[in-house]
């Protein structure tokens, strides 16, 4: 659904917009998306096939196109969010917690383990 009327001119045009760059043989390949609008003044305005945005920068409708994303939309939750029975859910945080406990220990080891080797460097007088 492409625009039929843009600032009270009607659209005399509609056509894919042409990629700026070309198929392995030279043919155009064209953005079926980004729809190239000629107005009723021959002025040219460049529109969303799903809505009836348009705009004179064609840069523009790219973005807007983010909109139109289905896998973006999501059923009320959270990205990213899960649902789980209470159970696993809290074995999950305990085996993060452990995760989490043996990653600080083995960070604490091995800052220690770098002062001591900058330590001997420096006795021995070598550059890192």
């Amino acid at each position: 659904m492409t625009a039929t009327e843009v600032d009270g001119l009607a659209v005399v045009a509609d056509e894919p917009r042409p990629a700026p760059f070309k198929d392995k043989g030279g043919n155009p390949i064209y953005q079926p998306q980004t729809r190239v609008l000629t107005l009723a003044d021959g002025s040219v305005v460049y529109g969303c096939a799903h809505c009836d945005y348009t705009n004179r920068n064609p840069n523009s409708i790219r973005p807007h196109l983010s909109r139109h994303n289905s896998r973006r939309k999501t059923n009320g939750s959270a990205p990213g969010a899960l649902s789980l029975p209470l159970a696993e859910l809290m074995e999950r945080l305990e085996k993060l917690d452990e995760i989490t406990e043996d990653r600080d220990a083995w960070k604490s080891r091995a800052l220690r383990a770098e002062r001591r080797l900058k330590q001997l460097r420096n006795a021995l007088g070598v550059s890192a």
